[in-house]
């Protein structure tokens, strides 16, 4: 009696939310005879259990994912952590020039990163050194972008020692400065003269080692990115 048929595992698993280029990649693929499959979902915990179930050789993985059904951004830093901690092999192939992002996801496990603007073929190399165990992106490249994150996580932490200086009230005075609010305004708010606002302003900037308002602001936006 004849063995019932089992399908073959996909080599390749594709996590992207743009159709038109996650189709072309998989139809490339399976052109050239690699398995390979699409993400039914983007929500992290399906892609998770969909990649546990396919038991894919390699994941191609997007790091702008679009937003879940709440409108929240689904991150592919993340995905990227939680597959690589699962023990999946991670290729990012992302359209994103955000370096400390892309530095951040391999700091966090990917094993290389391609641009979605490569020529095909590239993407192919780097597919088949996954597959034979060999290093998918130049090991000097690697390594510079995991220095860059780690010059990077150095300096938010010396900022977030700068921002622990600060005292409550010098805090509040922060945050209606990143809202857009004038010394004027935050002094009628407060019910305290415009003075003694500028001198709360006064010391924000020295605690933070900064020259103006600007300089602050941006230091907070750094530390939310």
């Amino acid at each position: 009696m004849p063995r019932p048929h089992r399908p073959v595992s996909p080599s390749v698993f594709i996590v992207d939310d743009h159709e038109l280029f996650s189709t072309a990649v998989e139809t490339m693929l399976r052109s050239r005879g690699i398995p390979a499959v699409r993400a039914h979902s983007l929500i992290p915990q399906d892609v998770l259990a969909q990649a546990a179930e396919l038991q894919p050789s390699l994941v191609l993985l997007d790091l702008d994912l679009g937003t879940d059904p709440e409108g929240r951004p689904l991150d592919g830093v993340s995905l990227a952590r939680n597959l690589s901690r699962d023990g999946w092999q991670v290729l990012l192939v992302t359209g994103s020039t955000e370096r400390p992002r892309i530095a951040e996801a391999i700091a966090a496990g990917a094993g290389a990163w391609l641009s979605k603007s490569v020529p095909f073929e590239e993407l192919i190399y780097a597919i088949l050194d996954g597959f034979a165990g060999r290093p998918m992106m130049d090991p000097k490249e690697r390594q510079s972008l995991l220095a860059e994150h780690r010059a990077l996580q150095a300096q938010r932490r010396s900022t977030s020692q700068m921002f622990n200086q600060l005292t409550k009230r010098e805090r509040q005075v922060l945050d209606a400065l990143v809202e857009g609010k004038r010394a004027k305004v935050i002094a009628a708010e407060s019910y305290v003269s415009i003075a003694t606002v500028r001198s709360q302003i006064r010391s924000i900037l020295a605690k933070l080692n900064v020259k103006s308002q600007l300089e602050a602001v941006a230091l907070v936006k750094s530390q939310e990115g």
